[in-house]
């Protein structure tokens, strides 16, 4: 109930009263026009409702935060297009709830529109959000109100919902690519697009004659064309993918100021996931991520070639929530990692990993990363 309902109601109660006592036709007249202005209202509200059409949409499904200490804008579109070529709409409202499952995050809003008669608006609705995550944005109800506020007529309820990837900014970073590219001796159909190998299947380079040159290496074809001897330089096999640990472990007291540290850190471990793979991905390095699923009590795994894909994955990392038990996680990686060979790893956490030394995790290829702070800092370098 409005607060023009509830102003037209004692309105409405205080001319009955004065009508009773005191029938004159000034006061009739008045009691006329509170019923009659009211119906007029809600008839043109009726004329509005079947002649409006509302959508909910999202643009721009990524919002990449400015700085780490700056919230960020998760934008949605409410489209609403009123076909009256006659009655405008002067009020509208739209019930938004919004939740980052990631980080804990949720609300509700009210955002207010109007309409032109005739005419389509795209009303922008800004969610802010302090720290990283999926933020599930659904509009639940809209409704508009007649030229007075006295009645109000739903339009449109429970929209799709909504998701809109929180990132933070990338880190500059360096991690050798060399290291990473997984030299195999063994077949493979990916070769390094950065080093040279011993593999006469695919050619890295052509270039001339030196001294030292093996004569089986000798390009004889190019070598006529050119007039000069012309070498085939073989290409390096790689391995599949990479394989990148997450660890979801953030750890902290339920306090004020170890939540606000948790938040802190799970942002810096987001922050590193991102820079870690927009730094393999441009250099065509395959990762296959993994982590431990509490909720399900599974072992996920996403395969990320290409920029789109790692933007499913992280919508499928933001599903889960992050722990404070280290050792739930330990568990599941040993028993996952169980009969498997892994060429090279990388385990990336935010919380102290002395215990995966001695759980037996780390083995001679896998990397610890600890993304929060001074460790990090100098893989940068």
């Amino acid at each position: 109930m409005t607060i023009g309902t509830l102003l037209y109601i004692f309105l409405f109660l205080f001319g009955l009263i004065i009508s009773i006592f005191y029938l004159e036709f000034g006061t009739v007249a008045i009691m006329g026009l509170l019923i009659t202005v009211p119906a007029a209202m809600l008839v043109f509200l009726i004329c509005q409702r079947f002649r409006i059409t509302v959508a909910v949409d999202s643009k721009n499904p990524v919002a990449e935060k400015d700085e780490m200490d700056r919230p960020a804008r998760a934008v949605i579109t409410l489209s609403v297009e009123n076909d009256n070529k006659v009655l405008p709409v002067t009020k509208g409202i739209a019930q938004v709830q919004y939740e980052n499952k990631f980080s804990g995050e949720k609300g509700k809003m009210k955002i207010r529109f109007s309409v032109d008669a005739g005419k389509k608006r795209d009303r922008r609705i800004p969610v802010v959000m302090q720290n990283c995550g999926n933020v599930a944005i659904r509009v639940k109800k809209v409704r508009i109100y007649d030229y007075l506020s006295i009645f109000a007529w739903t339009v449109g309820k429970n929209f799709e919902t909504q998701n809109v990837l929180v990132l933070p900014p990338l880190r500059d970073m360096y991690l050798g690519r060399d290291r990473w590219y997984n030299e195999t001796s063994e077949d493979s159909d990916r070769f390094s697009l950065y080093k040279k190998g011993d593999d006469p299947s695919e050619i890295f380079n052509v270039r001339e004659f030196m001294d030292g040159d093996k004569i089986q290496r000798i390009h004889w074809k190019l070598s006529g064309k050119t007039g000069s001897l012309m070498v085939k330089e073989g290409s390096l096999p790689l391995t599949k993918v990479v394989n990148i640990f997450i660890d979801l472990c953030v750890p902290g007291s339920s306090s004020k100021k170890d939540a606000r540290q948790r938040h802190e850190d799970s942002n810096l471990l987001v922050q590193g996931i991102y820079s870690v793979s927009m730094y393999m991905i441009e250099h065509v390095i395959p990762q296959n991520y993994i982590w431990y699923d509490r909720e399900n009590d599974v072992i996920q795994e996403r395969i990320v070639e290409h920029e789109e894909e790692l933007l499913w994955m992280f919508q499928d990392l933001f599903k889960c929530r992050t722990t404070k038990s280290a050792d739930e996680l330990v568990e599941a990686y040993l028993a996952w990692e169980e009969g498997r060979m892994l060429e090279s790893a990388m385990y990336l956490t935010v919380a102290d990993h002395a215990d995966l030394q001695s759980a037996g995790l780390v083995r001679e290829r896998l990397e610890v990363m600890d993304l929060r702070g001074e460790e990090f800092e100098d893989e940068k370098q």
